[in-house]
């Protein structure tokens, strides 16, 4: 998925609200625009994850407010580490199991087989700081994208269990688990075939070393398999100029992937986004990785992203993120 639902958005915040801390300043700090979340729109990956490790830090919690106990910001990258010794998938699995359960008792796991099949299982140890069920859910994606990122393949999912009751964002449940779903049973579990325990892990130290630097804030945001015409068209723009956003026409973009404009119009409607929706998602992230990281000026970064003047820029920026660029920045040092 290249956007996530409002009720996540919303939900992963709940440990703001418990402890009195400002939820718009978050939401300013990921680059989102508060209005977004008040319309109820649908909200873009990369803005999510900065999203989730903002909230991570603010509470100095990777489980983001919703157990007992605080789990210390780092604790995924030591899992991490650890587990990159492992050879096989199942190694893997066990050895991370052992590891959260030895360090926190709040959220129990189990790895067993049954007949053909492997369970990966969890409880919440106290579900009723977990009221919308985020945790639930965000635990089972770490534990489905996490391992499947390792052997370089989405595992197929046979069967996904929920504790609780089928929810209002139900549909959602079903893009991220494509698998029958279960409610109300006695564990959080994700079955899939054993013969996965098997799988080399294919993952270098770099490329692990690269994967923890926002984990496991992003983990639920890397969708299983990049293939989505989103992903595709976000592929073709990035490789046409290094240095700065390039974007063709609408005609342009339907020939260099095969599609009638027709055809693409219609598959980008169907995907609830558009041409436009893609490009200010890719000017926003290019804009605050210049913004915030390089250093660069406003002038400098409104080029970079394909505009021509700097007040255009700024306002677009505010659009997108409720604050103006300079604003921004100062939020961010």
């Amino acid at each position: 998925m290249a956007t996530i639902c409002n009720h996540h958005v919303v939900s992963c915040m709940h440990g703001l609200r418990e402890r009195g801390l400002p939820e718009q300043q978050a939401l300013e700090r990921a680059g989102i625009n508060p209005a977004v979340i008040d319309s109820g729109q649908r909200v873009h990956t990369d803005q999510v994850a900065r999203l989730f490790k903002t909230v991570q830090e603010a509470l100095n919690d990777e489980f983001m407010g919703f157990t007992q106990n605080n789990c210390k910001v780092g604790l995924f990258a030591t899992m991490a580490e650890l587990v990159s010794h492992c050879t096989t998938l199942g190694e893997l699995l066990a050895k991370a199991v052992h590891f959260y359960n030895l360090v926190s008792s709040d959220i129990p796991m189990q790895l067993h087989t049954e007949g053909d099949n492997a369970v990966l299982s969890f409880t919440m140890d106290q579900p009723h700081l977990d009221p919308e069920h985020f945790m639930s859910e965000f635990w089972l994606v770490i534990w489905h994208r996490f391992p499947s990122w390792y052997i370089g393949e989405p595992i197929r999912l046979q069967e996904t269990h929920f504790t609780f009751r089928s929810p209002a964002h139900r549909g959602e449940l079903e893009i991220m688990f494509p698998s029958r779903l279960h409610f109300k049973s006695s564990a959080n579990r994700l079955v899939f075939d054993a013969q996965y325990l098997n799988k080399p892990l294919i993952r270098s130290d770099q490329e692990l070393t690269r994967f923890v630097e926002n984990a496991p804030a992003d983990v639920m945001t890397i969708p299983g398999s990049d293939t989505t015409l989103e992903a595709q068209i976000e592929r073709i723009i990035s490789t046409r100029d290094p240095e700065r956003l390039v974007f063709m026409s609408i005609h342009q973009l339907a020939k260099e992937l095969g599609l009638s404009s027709q055809t693409l119009h219609r598959r980008l409607k169907e995907s609830a986004t558009s041409y436009q929706k893609i490009k200010d998602n890719m000017r926003r992230e290019v804009a605050i990785q210049r913004l915030t990281h390089d250093k660069l000026s406003d002038a400098q970064v409104a080029e970079i992203v394909g505009f021509t003047e700097s007040r255009s820029f700024s306002r677009a920026f505010k659009h997108w993120t409720g604050l103006t660029p300079r604003t921004y920045c100062k939020r961010e040092s």
